[in-house]
């Protein structure tokens, strides 16, 4: 191969190399780039020397043949030693291009071998990016990952705490109504036991008054027998004298003494006055057997009231107008339990939300120890099945019998305290407390009756489990319940905050369909013993 055919190559590859260099150099970094584009300015610089030499010698080469000596002449002296110099000349070109093409060649090897480094280079620094950016990428998903495993952890942390603390503060309350109920039973308790004690001092003193009727009656029994023994010996010797004629008698007869029939009598009545005051305060004195809550598997039931078997009359007297509670007929009833209070917001609320069920509206009037309005039939139902399932003791909703006894305690009156409204003894329209005709009142608000049992007049009706019969014609004289009846109607006993003085009496009856949720309805509760 010829000088001029390698330089042309050489000069290819330069030029290749210069469009790669450019190539490689827009995707480099400024300064490399810089640097890279000066070096092809120097090559390109070469490039345009070696091609002007190229040029030369390809101009050379049209002129003729390669050069080949000339035998000298005779006469040709001068023309050969021109031609020896434009040899050395052309010589010494072919020597400095070789040399140049040599510096060249060199420059080309440092030249790839740096290209070579810096494409080293560049594909480290890739390398170290694409590491550095899934590095980046690794740490920031771990870091999110974390950041969501710390959230879910909190959240749940939180919610932990927040289901303990409501736990505590249910858990406070109950403590809370369980200290105000037992020291309302205390209360209760030690009321009654002072009542007991006056009532044995009030024996105790009708006891000796009926000693002292009885010495006393004694006393006149004698008198009596010594007025007439007084008044036979009178008699006798007054039958005597007149018999017998006296030097000093007259004709006038001396007057016939007067019995004093009076003293038995009275001796008699008081006796019977005083075995009716004694009757009546043994009456009195009957009272419930005990008081007791059932403990539920997250806090405690309702307050219970156990109440005695015991035979009562119920329904109106035959003289009045209420036909629906007539006729009045005694009853007898086996001993059972009934809840002391309306149920309440709080209880109902904690059975809501074991179960699901809806909670009902309390129309802003408030919850806690609220008397529970708005529920239906069947939700007191379900209420009393679930009492059944967290106690293992047999809850329903009261009969109209068990209903009525527990409300009138062994009265026959209007109102188990008498027959007169009176003040502040209820919640009603009329009965002059702060909650008439407005809204329900908190439960135990009022005094209790006789069997210790709250709010039977006024406050909310109450559901009973009995189906609705028209009257109380062919109703058993025995048992807790009286079947049959309109099931499609379920019977409501007593009265509310808004009833006035025509509904105001523990005989009202009162019905509805079972779906019905008005805000002057509530239930109580029985368990079966």
């Amino acid at each position: 191969m010829s000088s001029i055919t390698q330089a042309k190559a050489e000069a290819q590859k330069l030029i290749k190399r210069y469009n790669k260099l450019q190539a490689e150099a827009k995707t480099a970094d400024t300064a490399e780039a810089t640097r890279k584009a000066a070096e092809a300015e120097k090559l390109v610089s070469q490039i345009s020397a070696l091609q002007s030499a190229i040029a030369k010698l390809q101009a050379k080469d049209r002129e003729g043949a390669p050069y080949k000596p000339a035998v000298p002449t005779k006469g040709s002296t001068a023309t050969v030693e021109g031609t020896s110099e434009e040899i050395r000349r052309t010589e010494a070109e072919k020597t400095a291009l070789e040399e140049r093409i040599g510096r060249i060649e060199e420059a080309q090897k440092k030249t790839r071998a740096q290209i070579e480094q810096l494409t080293r280079a560049k594909a480290e620094l890739a390398r170290l990016k694409q590491e550095a950016e899934k590095s980046a990428a690794y740490v920031a998903q771990e870091r999110r990952s974390n950041d969501e495993r710390l959230q879910q952890e909190l959240a749940k942390l939180i919610k932990k705490k927040e289901a303990e603390h409501l736990a505590l503060k249910q858990e406070l309350d109950a403590v809370r109504q369980q200290a105000l109920k037992d020291a309302e039973l205390l209360k209760i308790q030690r009321d009654a036991a002072r009542a007991m004690i006056e009532k044995q001092k009030q024996l105790e003193q009708e006891q000796s008054l009926i000693s002292r009727h009885r010495r006393s009656n004694k006393g006149m029994l004698i008198a009596v027998v010594f007025v007439a023994i007084i008044a036979l010996l009178i008699g006798f010797f007054t039958a005597y004298t007149l018999t017998r004629p006296s030097e000093t008698s007259t004709d006038t007869p001396p007057p016939k003494p007067e019995p004093s029939p009076s003293s038995a009598d009275k001796a008699a009545s008081s006796h019977s006055s005083t075995n009716d005051e004694k009757e009546t305060s043994v009456a009195a004195v009957v009272k419930p057997i005990g008081m007791y809550r059932d403990p539920l598997k997250n806090g405690q039931g309702p307050l219970m009231v156990k109440l005695p078997g015991g035979t009562f009359k119920m329904g109106s007297k035959n003289s009045l107008p209420y036909y629906d509670e007539r006729p009045q007929h005694e009853v007898t009833l086996n001993s059972f339990s009934i809840s002391r209070y309306e149920i309440t917001f709080e209880e109902y609320d904690q059975f809501a939300a074991a179960t699901g069920q809806a909670l009902p509206d309390d129309k802003g009037w408030g919850r806690g120890n609220q008397p529970v309005i708005n529920v239906s039939w069947d939700e007191a139902t379900e209420y009393t099945k679930w009492l059944t399932q967290q106690t293992d003791h047999q809850y329903r909703l009261p009969s109209e019998r068990e209903w009525e006894y527990a409300a009138a305690a062994g009265t026959e009156m209007s109102y188990w305290w008498g027959y007169e409204i009176g003040k502040n003894r209820a919640n009603c329209s009329i009965c002059g407390s702060q909650w008439d005709n407005k809204r329900p009142a908190p439960v135990g608000s009022f005094p209790a009756n006789a069997f210790s049992i709250n709010d039977t007049i006024g406050n909310v009706l109450e559901w009973t489990m009995s189906c609705f019969h028209p009257n109380y014609r062919d109703a058993p004289a025995a048992g807790q319940m009286w079947e049959g009846g309109d099931c499609s109607k379920r019977v409501a006993r007593s009265s509310s905050f808004k009833s006035d003085k025509n509904a105001l009496r523990t005989t009202k009856r009162n019905k509805y369909s079972p779906t019905t949720r008005i805000d002057t309805l509530g239930f109580r509760v029985v368990r079966v013993d």
